[in-house]
Parts: C-alpha cells; sequence; structure tokens
C-alpha cells in the first residue's frame, strides 16, 4: 500500500520539478526583424567585429634558424630539446614566422618538421608540428 502512494506522490513530483527547473533556467530571445516591423523606438545591439591580429613580426636572429631532416640532424650530433605543436590561424607564413620565433626563444638553432599542414580553408588554422634541435656551431673548415 505504502509503494503505491509513493508512487502516486513521484509522478506529481516530477512533472512540478521539471517546471520549477525551466522557470528557473529561463531563456534568451533574440529578435530578428526581418521585414523591419519593430517599432520606432526599439534599438537592436550592433554587431561588434573585432580585426585580425597584426601578424607575428619576426624577432631578431629568427631567420638564422634552419629546417633540417632528422638524419643529418643525428649525424651533426645535435641534441634535442623540445616538441613543439603550434596550431595558427591566419597565413601559413605568419605560422612559420611563429615556428621560429618560438625556436629562437627556447635557444634551438634548427627546426626538424614533424608535419607542417596547410589548412584549405580560411576558418580552420594551420598545424605545425616540428622538433627544436640545438646543433653544434660549425668552427669552420
Amino acid at each position: 500500500m505504502f509503494g503505491k502512494i509513493r508512487f502516486a506522490m513521484m509522478k506529481l513530483k516530477l512533472p512540478v520539478a521539471g517546471l520549477a527547473i525551466a522557470m528557473l533556467a529561463g531563456c534568451n530571445m533574440y529578435v530578428i526583424d526581418f521585414e523591419n516591423r519593430l517599432p520606432d523606438g526599439a534599438v537592436l545591439a550592433p554587431k561588434v567585429e573585432t580585426p585580425p591580429p597584426p601578424p607575428p613580426e619576426p624577432m631578431a636572429g629568427s631567420e638564422n634558424i634552419a629546417f633540417m631532416d632528422s638524419t643529418t640532424a643525428q649525424l651533426q650530433g645535435c641534441r634535442i630539446i623540445t616538441t613543439v605543436n603550434l596550431s595558427h590561424l591566419g597565413k601559413f607564413d605568419d605560422g612559420l614566422v611563429m615556428l621560429r620565433n618560438t625556436a629562437l626563444q627556447i635557444n634551438a638553432n634548427r627546426i626538424i618538421p614533424l608535419g607542417l599542414y596547410d589548412s584549405a580553408s580560411a576558418s580552420h588554422p594551420h598545424k605545425f608540428r616540428a622538433k627544436m634541435v640545438r646543433c653544434p656551431e660549425d668552427k669552420g673548415a
């Protein structure tokens, strides 16, 4: 008997709880005036357009950082500092500038590209994956 009463009480509480949650949650209402039917005093908020960020500036000395393959790096006695994953929304060349600037900041003088992925769509970022290495300087021949 108590089971039936409890079940009946539960059936009543669920819709009430659902209604309470719906009332408390609220919702956002956006007005789209396709046919200019809003009253004259109504003002729609203007859309905010953010300008694109400026392209990265190459740091002094970043032009000396070269790309090389992993076999040559091993033969020259280079040591791997770290692996960098970088994604950039903008020009592909600006992403390469950012990659070289990163190498300069962590004191690497060579970059081993693991994957340089050029995005065909302007809305998707370019992806760069590279090992930053430090190679011994040539003392001359």
